[in-house]
């Protein structure tokens, strides 16, 4: 009788009539509930989302139950829905240990530590990441049933982004290629890889991806902005100028402090002192910007290129009482000082 059980219990979860298989069971008394019935009742509960329901009928089968991949697999499932990625992965790391091919288990494993490598620090996220990557590979010699491309390509980009910030940026580039490689068509990989390249001081391959990225319908702030600086640092600044232009026009604030340095240092380049002054001067006659240091220090360079060493002396005595005080700020006090008696 209990074969047959079994057997309609497999045929309502083909169904997906979990309701119908936790009623059945439930009903039947102790002695007709064995370890097998017991985990059939565990894993409709799982499917309806009872997952602490399904744990304690779990534990009740341990005994007999947990030397086999599916009930450490349930109880990892159930772990991580509840939001316990350490017991999930504890669980599912032995279903494995048990059954290296079990394919749920190898899936979920790999979904796990692709969260887990949502985190601030790059050299754990991309510990994660290359764990999930290595599970999701594994997965997909199992004859896979559940598309990963895009979660690989989710992958390939976060360890690109992981690899940037360690300005290791040869790997980073590696992985960019490798989602684009994988079907990633979004201006996001091309913005990536961009600045990638830009960082790496290959100019014009990081402008042709800055153009890929305008042609795929990025036209905002940053990506002018991006333009413009790399034109400046192959000294084409008119180019440049125009590109920050674009960028300024349609910032989202009125006021951005990494595109005033840039144009400052655009409008320097193209010997416009006075105008570079007189922007960076309106800024700082806000109120939360009058004492930016980096603001200051550039006016007080941009005074001394002039020559004009009074106007200078102004901004480097407010560096010095905002509390600056390095190599930079001194020599230039003593140079701005000297030119200053020599006036005199």
């Amino acid at each position: 009788m209990k074969d047959d059980l079994i057997k309609f219990i497999n045929e309502l979860e083909r169904e997906r009539e979990y309701q119908k298989i936790i009623t059945m069971i439930e009903a039947l008394s102790d002695e007709d509930k064995n370890s097998k019935i017991k985990l059939s009742l565990a894993k409709a509960y799982s499917h309806i989302n009872e997952f602490d329901k399904t744990i304690e009928i779990l534990e009740s089968i341990k005994a007999s139950e947990s030397n086999t991949s599916i009930w450490n697999y349930c109880m990892g499932h159930s772990y991580y829905y509840l939001d316990n990625p350490s017991e999930a992965e504890r669980y599912l790391l032995k279903a494995l240990e048990i059954n290296p091919e079990d394919k749920p288990s190898n899936f979920l494993l790999a979904l796990l530590y692709h969260e887990l490598g949502d985190i601030e620090e790059p050299e754990e996220a991309i510990h994660y990441l290359n764990k999930s990557l290595e599970y999701f590979n594994v997965y997909s010699k199992l004859d896979a049933e559940e598309d990963i491309t895009e979660d690989l390509i989710s992958i390939e980009q976060k360890l690109a982004w992981n690899y940037d910030k360690l300005r290791n940026h040869k790997e980073a580039e590696i992985h960019l290629r490798k989602a684009i490689s994988l079907g990633d068509n979004e201006e996001w990989v091309f913005s990536q890889l961009a600045y990638n390249l830009r960082s790496q001081e290959r100019y014009e391959e990081a402008l042709e991806n800055y153009q890929k990225v305008i042609e795929l319908g990025r036209k905002d702030t940053w990506v002018y902005s991006e333009i413009a600086w790399t034109y400046f640092l192959i000294k084409k600044p008119q180019l440049a100028l125009d590109y920050m232009k674009k960028a300024k026009e349609i910032s989202p604030v009125k006021i951005d402090l990494v595109l005033t340095t840039r144009m400052a240092s655009i409008l320097l380049a193209l010997a416009e002192h006075k105008e570079a002054i007189k922007m960076m001067e309106e800024v700082i006659s806000k109120e939360e910007y009058k004492n930016d240091i980096n603001l200051l220090s550039n006016l007080a360079y941009i005074y001394i290129d002039l020559k004009d060493y009074e106007s200078a002396l102004i901004y480097l005595q407010r560096l010095k009482e905002l509390g600056r005080n390095d190599e930079w700020l001194n020599k230039n006090l003593i140079l701005v000082y000297s030119k200053l008696e020599n006036i005199n």
